[in-house]
């Protein structure tokens, strides 16, 4: 899987929601192409490196990770 923007699912093109606005604790089935066959469940919390931005969101919904603490 190529790596690109982190972001969080439920703003994420391959977040499979028919919501405008999914919230936090949607979950729905991840549609990136390498993850697809997994069926894999996330929720839009969760997050990943292979982000990218759903049709009409702007920078701002997009969240770095949290850094750990040390």
């Amino acid at each position: 899987m190529a790596e690109g923007q982190w972001g969080n699912c439920k703003s994420c093109r391959y977040f499979a929601s028919g919501n405008a606005n999914p919230s936090d604790n949607e979950t729905q089935r991840c549609m990136q192409a390498d993850l697809r066959a997994y069926d894999l469940k996330v929720s839009g919390a969760s997050g990943c490196n292979a982000f990218e931005a759903r049709t009409g969101v702007g920078p701002q919904q997009r969240q770095e990770p949290a850094q750990p603490a040390h």
